[in-house]
């Protein structure tokens, strides 16, 4: 087990002094390849990333010698798990999410990505580079990015995510050369019209971002899936958590930045709250871009308040541990009264009396019922006529439900060893 991490060394100044690094591997590998053929080599490196499941040695050949090279050592590089990696906790893990994937997912989109969105400085970086943003009312710049967040997390987690060659430690290789190829645009004036202020904003897609969003992927949605009421083990717990410390080492992340267990975890993402949130038009717009896809996968207008809701109430114990009032940085109003617009909504689809639960049983309620909406949403989206597949393995959507279940409502005598039936899709 790596001990590099230490909660007592994060300080306001090791922070700053994160904001000045980057992934010098991705970033090197990126600067070669811009040195070989200028923006079109990256495109061209890219496709064929893209393109493919997996790394082989010499898949990269048609690009010619040196830049083939130059990939083959990038890819075998970054490909190596850390010593510490242990194989029985990743499969642990896995058993986790296949079991609350579901509720995960939603975390994702009310937790997670605001929670990242209040870093003033961050969301700067989503913003400029326009990636989740839509524009003139179209979703789809902001749904693609999303669904690139979502794929990852079923990469990583899903089994064998995290094994040599898996298709999560593949998925993280590309990731990593997407955020260097970002910063070397953000960076140079002749593509981004613009300078990019590194003394106010820090390097784009620094060391303190790149663990800020880690740990909205592991404590965070930890968090969440307590505030959901479900009863998780410390082992459990643990596992989810190494998973995660593992991603982060294969991201490039510092060991320094790399925490064991929840409580690390949970105290690390406070401090770079308290350090990096603040209201922002950025995260503002990121906000409402997000609300506004998730109210696009919803059908109807029933639920349109339920985003904002449970990014406010998702946020609120980070709100507390950070003293930063979260759901403020990013333009989310009390949800003092949209509770009760919420009842009058949705009181179709719920049965029981909601109206004098408390928030977190109202929450509990209300999220067993729209995590799945979201999920089936975001397959439906992108797997009908959008070009781009969001890819479950069969054995998660089964654990999940998502599978069609049908049954026989008419069958036929027997002919020739043969029958016809037909058959009714059940809501099992």
């Amino acid at each position: 087990m790596s001990t590099s991490f230490d909660s007592a060394t994060i300080t306001p100044d090791l922070l700053n002094q994160f904001r000045k690094v980057t992934d010098p591997v991705a970033d090197g590998t990126i600067q070669n390849i811009i040195n070989a053929g200028e923006k079109e080599q990256v495109n061209q490196v890219m496709r064929l990333m893209f393109q493919n499941q997996s790394f082989e040695k010499g898949m990269f050949s048609s690009l010619g010698a040196g830049l083939s090279t130059t990939l083959d050592s990038y890819i075998e590089e970054t490909a190596k798990l850390p010593e510490w990696a242990d194989s029985a906790k990743i499969k642990e893990g896995e058993k986790l999410f296949s079991l609350y994937g579901p509720e995960i997912f939603m975390l994702l989109n009310v937790s997670s990505l605001p929670l990242c969105y209040t870093c003033a400085k961050g969301a700067k970086v989503l913003f400029d580079t326009g990636r989740l943003l839509s524009h003139n009312g179209d979703i789809d710049p902001l749904a693609r990015r999303l669904m690139e967040t979502a794929q990852m997390v079923v990469n990583v987690l899903a089994e064998g995510g995290l094994s040599a060659g898996g298709r999560g430690v593949v998925t993280i290789q590309k990731v990593r050369l997407i955020h260097a190829s970002i910063r070397y645009y953000l960076k140079h004036k002749q593509y981004n019209n613009k300078e990019w202020d590194t003394d106010k904003f820090g390097e784009p897609i620094n060391q303190e971002d790149l663990a800020g969003t880690l740990m909205s992927f592991g404590p965070v949605i930890i968090s969440g899936l307590k505030k959901l009421n479900v009863s998780l083990t410390d082992d459990q717990i643990d596992h989810y958590m190494h998973c995660w410390k593992v991603v982060g080492y294969l991201m490039g992340i510092e060991d320094r930045l790399l925490p064991n267990t929840y409580a690390e975890g949970f105290d690390l993402a406070t401090k770079i709250l308290k350090h990096q949130s603040a209201e922002s038009e950025a995260g503002i717009a990121l906000t409402n871009s997000c609300i506004q896809f998730m109210n696009y996968l919803a059908p109807g207008n029933s639920l349109n308040e339920v985003p904002a809701y449970f990014i406010d109430f998702f946020l609120e114990d980070f709100s507390e541990s950070s003293g930063v009032d979260l759901s403020k940085c990013i333009g989310i109003s009390e949800r003092s009264d949209r509770k009760d617009r919420i009842i009058l909504s949705i009181s179709r689809f719920i049965i029981g009396k909601i109206s004098h639960l408390e928030d977190h049983k109202f929450v509990q309620k209300v999220s067993s019922y729209f995590n799945r909406i979201l999920l089936k949403g975001i397959i439906h989206h992108f797997n009908h006529g959008k070009g781009v597949q969001f890819y479950i393995p069969p054995s998660l959507q089964k654990d999940w439900n998502l599978m069609d279940n049908w049954e026989n409502s008419l069958v036929s005598p027997e002919i020739l060893k043969r029958r016809l039936a037909i058959q009714k899709k059940t809501d099992d």
